[in-house]
């Protein structure tokens, strides 16, 4: 063991051609963690803590103190910060080389939409709102009352009860699919008013479903509803899920007395009429 080479991570390698010229070495090594030593009869770098554990027996001289001073004390001033080892950027590049592989497999390998089809959604009959013979009804309001009903309050009554036929509600949207389901985009509400009055105001859900539960739902507001013609608002963005639906939560017209509310049963307590309202 008497031919060596030494670094401190801050010089270049030095050859050393005795133990004595290594001692000294170590000795005025202030930060001993950047050492590295190569012995010739060997095959590797070893630190300075390893080759210590190997050669237990080694001593490193301790530097004289001089100039009367009563212990050495390295000069600090020129000691320069070691150079990282060459080891962390083998780590930061195999790091760097793994993160962009799994990119790669995953632009790869995700699955990717496919358009398939433009799809209309038209809103379901409410289960609160059943299908009523209201010729029959108004037959029997007559003979109750032994009277005729008036043209307008016949009128009325019909489009209470029969309001699902004349105010249409859909939504229209794209439809992309891959392995994960369903994304529809940019979905159009439609809300076409039949009835030849005016609606004040109509509330709208649009829900997203997901294995049979509600993902997502949005509301949107419609206020005077003419009757002249559908009138649509667009959606920003897209959803995503296995099914889309729509209905309505709340529609008002005063014109011919309407409320209709999604969340009761019966709005005037006359199920012959029950969405009769003076609001």
């Amino acid at each position: 063991m008497e031919k060596f080479l030494f670094t401190d991570g801050v010089n270049a390698v030095q050859e050393l051609h005795s133990a004595n010229e290594l001692r000294k070495l170590l000795a005025t090594t202030p930060d001993k963690a950047a050492v590295s030593i190569w012995l010739f009869n060997s095959s590797e770098w070893l630190s300075y803590e390893k080759f210590i554990r190997q050669f237990p027996l080694f001593k490193i001289e301790k530097p004289t103190p001089q100039n009367g001073s009563k212990g050495f004390v390295p000069d600090t001033a020129i000691i320069v910060k070691p150079a990282p080892k060459k080891k962390w950027f083998r780590r930061v590049a195999i790091y760097l080389l793994a993160a962009s592989s799994i990119l790669l497999v995953f632009n790869f390998t995700k699955a990717k939409w496919e358009k398939t089809e433009s799809l209309t959604i038209n809103a379901v009959r409410p289960d609160n709102v059943p299908v009523m013979d209201v010729d029959s009804l108004i037959q029997d309001i007559e003979i109750t009352r032994n009277e005729k009903i008036g043209k307008n309050t016949r009128n009325n009554l019909r489009l209470r009860n029969t309001w699902p036929d004349r105010i249409l509600l859909k939504a229209s949207v794209s439809v992309e699919k891959n392995k994960a389901g369903n994304r529809y985009t940019a979905p159009v509400i439609t809300i076409d008013n039949t009835t030849g009055y005016p609606l004040d105001q109509a509330v709208v859900q649009l829900i997203t479903w997901k294995k049979n539960e509600i993902s997502s739902l949005d509301t949107l507001h419609f206020s005077d509803v003419t009757f002249n013609g559908a009138i649509s608002r667009k959606l920003p963005g897209s959803y995503r899920g296995d099914s889309l639906s729509i209905s309505f939560v709340s529609i008002k017209a005063e014109a011919f007395n309407f409320c209709y509310d999604a969340g009761v049963e019966n709005r005037s307590g006359n199920y012959n009429d029950r969405w009769f309202c003076r609001e």
